[in-house]
């Protein structure tokens, strides 16, 4: 369905096309899918799927069929019934008058009602069809100045002006792009320029065989053909002979050809053979400019021949979108800035920039009472409509009042729709639910050869029967019109040695497509097929290890996706798959573990806003989702936070799941380890105890959680001072998770981290050093060198080096920390602290006595504002900071 029309009307048919695309929008109003009508009126669902799409008109029999197929649909008026029977019969003879055959005239009733008079014939047997050979140059003035095509136009008017009878470079221009993106407009420019040098020039429309056939017609006319040649005579070898005849520079525009075999090519062979509209224009005078969406070597030639160049006419840079929004908008819409991100949001596409620019134009002439506060009145307010999830379809709207005749008529959504009607013409039936799924996919590239599983396309309600080779010829065949970008990395995964291939949609076209009608009446489905793609995806891949974090990066922007298609199509509990909040929360997960706390903060706001509504108060998915939160504000250093919200979760978890549950044990030992971390170890230790017992007991001693907890029992006698007792249950705990988990698991490189931290504060300097360095490389290549965790056991190692009197290598290091973690955890996290702390103990064994009373009085500050008075890190921050003082007296 085409969002740009509300309601079906048959009077605004003119082509097959035409007619598919209203009775689509007859289907969509009924609520009917194919299947159903085809059940109902006794017709394969294929053939009734062809009516849709525009490829073939109902057939006279069974009897009333396109009676019963309106009816079926709720159409019942009688004028309107009669209102298709004239669209039916008005593009039935424009069809066979093409084609040249004759049709038998029908009974009165065979097809509802008699078919009115025929138009007129032509001598050569074409039917009589209004055409205008003129550029349209009025289009010119009522559009925005025209930014970023300097470059292709002059290429083109050098063309013309060098146009000769020796010439060697291409005669031909074929200007391609996304549909939008302003093709025609650079070739009415180049018409423009064309004219006003004295340049012979022509204007056709090639969306329509009929009606390109009927502009050649008056072109051959023009220039002295004979009627009987026309009757008896090849019109493609008529026109080309009087063109080359022709002693005078002469410019013809072939607009909107975006089915170049079916409009351009004679009887389907190569559009590029010769025998059909495009030629070598090389031994004449003239040059030939197509505009089409149709990229394709199959299309153009792989490559082309010499006498034909291809220019694609890509969308426009922020600064110039920004322009444009500017002009049709004005400077009181917003800032330059804010009009760049708007422009970058609608991906430069100039149709959306005209759309927007002049619907905040529409909204800014309003009267002020009357601007309510769902209407976006600046590029600011725009933007944010988009991002929340706006309809696009309201937002990238002509004026109500706009003739759907009119230029200004057409919308994003028209211009692919019907991209989408002609693949589907072309034997890709699928084509579009193909482009609609994959815009219910993040914004970010698709990993398509990791999501597009054919066998489980086919079994969604969505699909018919696709196979591995049909998938890839419709991508191929959504890249050839310009809807999607195939595309490769040099290194991927799965496996790393493998190109990496990615789709990218334009973000214009994903928004509209996933607001599409289809989409909105099978959102359930939609939903359930992007969770199964992207949960099979994911599925043997661990959110928390390295080895698999390459394949979460490609996709942790696709899995929470679905929450949003549940929001904005507004799928009820019930409807909405409670497995969509599992994925989401498994991705922001990732993030958590990979150390990109700020992305994994507003993953988990994400989740849990959507977990919150379609799930009841103590489902276990959304006590994981709260679980989860707490674990990540632990890691951002925000304690008491996350202490409040784990005693929530274990106390919703101890009555939905029982005290003893595996998921209530987790809550309670990250609650015990919170309360270690803000220095409560009287009161840390019972709780961690008692859940090292309980797992040990239920779940086994050498079950991955049931380690964790051991480990944090070494770590609170750690806390406690007693670093021998630490040290011989790191050591077991290591050698099991070394046995269990392999030497390079995260947990595994935790504890031998924290065993190296023991032997330090032990006196094993040197030991202790070379195993500190040892594991900042592995956790450098596993998990990155800014990662948290790298970070960490740098710390520990700058701590031994100032300990040990390498106070230089101390200083560098505890300097790159600082930074470091500043910029990636904030300056009042817990381990930016305590870097921070550590170098001003370096800056004072420096002698550098005003930076370290500076850099610890600063300290103490953030100290006494994150933890209180009492805390131990503050009453050393404070004894410290008075003995250097002291010290300078």
């Amino acid at each position: 369905m085409l969002d740009d029309f509300e309601d079906p009307d048959p009077r605004r048919i003119a082509t097959r096309r035409d007619f598919g695309r209203e009775l689509t929008l007859v289907k969509d109003a009924s609520g009917h899918t194919v299947r159903r009508l085809a059940g109902e009126l006794g017709v394969p669902a294929s053939t009734l799927g062809g009516y849709f799409a525009g490829t073939h008109l109902p057939g006279l029999q069974p009897h009333g069929l396109l009676l019963r197929l309106l009816r079926a649909c709720g159409v019942a008026d009688a004028e309107e019934l009669k209102s298709w029977q004239r669209a039916y019969w008005r593009v039935k003879r424009a069809t066979d008058g093409q084609v040249g055959q004759g049709t038998r005239q029908p009974e009165p009733e065979q097809a509802g009602c008699a078919e009115p008079l025929a138009s007129p014939l032509l001598a050569d047997g074409s039917r009589l069809v209004a055409v205008s050979t003129r550029p349209p140059l009025e289009r010119v003035g009522a559009d925005p100045e025209i930014r970023g095509r300097d470059q292709l136009v002059s290429t083109l008017v050098a063309v013309m002006e060098g146009s000769s009878l020796l010439r060697e470079d291409p005669s031909i221009h074929v200007l391609h792009g996304l549909g939008g993106c302003g093709k025609s407009t650079v070739a009415l420019a180049a018409a423009r320029a064309a004219l006003a040098a004295g340049v012979r020039t022509w204007w056709l429309v090639a969306d329509d065989v009929s009606v390109l056939t009927a502009g050649m017609l008056s072109i051959a006319m023009e220039l002295g053909a004979d009627p009987d040649e026309l009757r008896l005579g090849s019109l493609q070898d008529i026109v080309w002979r009087l063109l080359e005849g022709l002693e005078e520079p002469w410019l013809l525009v072939l607009d909107n050809a975006d089915d170049p075999p079916g409009a351009l090519s004679l009887n389907g062979r190569p559009v590029t053979d010769g025998t059909g509209w495009l030629r070598d224009a090389g031994r004449t005078l003239g040059t030939v400019v197509v505009t089409s969406c149709d990229r394709s070597p199959e299309t153009w030639g792989a490559p082309p021949p010499a006498w034909l160049a291809l220019h694609e006419v890509a969308c426009l840079p922020p600064a110039l979108g920004a322009d444009v929004l500017v002009e049709l908008a004005g400077h009181e819409s917003g800032s330059g800035t804010e009009a760049a991100l708007l422009s970058a949001r609608l991906g430069g596409l100039p149709l959306a920039l005209v759309l927007a620019g002049r619907y905040l134009a529409e909204i800014a002439g309003m009267p002020g009472s009357w601007i309510t506060p769902d209407l976006p009145t600046g590029f600011g307010s725009y933007l944010k409509a988009l991002d929340r999830g706006g309809e696009p379809a309201k937002l990238l709207a002509p004026k109500a009042a706009t003739g759907a005749t009119r230029p200004e008529h057409v919308t994003v959504g028209r211009t692919w729709e019907l991209s989408l009607d002609l693949l589907a013409e072309r034997g890709l039936p699928e084509a579009r639910r193909v482009l609609h799924l994959l815009a219910c996919l993040g914004s970010a590239p698709v990993p398509y050869e990791l999501v597009l599983s054919a066998r489980a396309l086919s079994a969604s309600p969505l699909f018919g029967s696709l196979s591995p080779r049909l998938t890839w010829e419709t991508l191929r065949g959504l890249e050839a019109l310009g809807l999607l970008d195939l595309t490769t990395l040099s290194a991927g995964e799965p496996p790393a040695d493998r190109p990496l291939r990615l789709l990218v949609l334009h973000p214009v076209v994903r928004d509209v497509s996933r607001w599409h009608a289809d989409v909105r009446a099978m959102s359930g489905d939609f939903v359930d097929l992007t969770v199964g793609l992207l949960g099979s995806a994911v599925k043997d891949s661990d959110p928390k290890h390295p080895q698999d974090w390459a394949r979460w990066s490609l996709l942790t922007d696709h899995c929470a996706a679905p929450l949003d298609l549940i929001d904005d199509h507004d799928l009820k509990p019930g409807v909405a798959p409670p497995s969509a909040v599992d994925l989401a929360n498994r991705a922001a997960g990732y993030l958590r573990a990979a150390g990109q706390f700020g992305r994994a903060e507003a993953a988990y706001a994400r989740v849990t806003a959507t977990a919150a509504r379609i799930l009841p108060p103590d489902d276990p998915r959304l006590l994981t989702v709260l679980h989860d939160t707490a674990r990540l504000h632990y890691d951002q250093g925000r304690l008491g936070e996350a202490e409040r919200e784990f005693r929530d979760v274990l106390d919703r978890r101890h009555r939905r799941l029982g005290r003893d549950h595996p998921d209530t044990l987790t809550s309670r030992h990250h609650l015990a380890r919170t309360l270690l971390g803000r220095g409560l170890t009287d009161k840390a230790g019972p709780c961690l105890e008692s859940t090292f017992r309980a797992r040990s007991a239920i779940l086994g001693e050498t079950h991955p959680d049931t380690l964790t907890s051991h480990n944090s029992v070494a770590d609170h006698l750690s806390a406690k001072g007693d670093h021998s007792g630490a040290r011989r249950v790191y050591e077991r705990v290591l050698a099991l998770r070394t046995e269990h988990l392999g030497p390079e698991h995260p947990a595994t490189l935790v504890t031998r981290h924290y065993l190296a931290r023991s032997r330090y504060r032990m006196g094993e300097h040197d030991e202790a050093a070379s195993e500190l360095r040892s594991l900042a490389d592995v956790n450098g290549r596993l998990r990155g060198v800014d990662h948290p965790r790298t970070l960490s056991v740098l710390a520990t190692l700058a701590d031994l080096l100032h300990d040990s009197g390498q106070v230089n290598e101390a200083s560098a290091l505890a300097t790159s920390l600082v930074e470091r973690r500043r910029r990636l955890l904030g300056n009042a996290h817990r381990d930016t602290l305590a870097s921070r702390y550590r170098l001003g103990l370096v800056m004072f064994d420096l002698g550098e006595l005003d930076r370290a009373e500076d850099i610890l009085a600063d300290v103490l500050v953030d100290r006494q504002r994150a933890y209180g008075l009492r805390h131990p890190d503050t009453v050393m921050t404070r004894e410290t900071l008075t003995a250097v003082r002291r010290h300078r007296v």
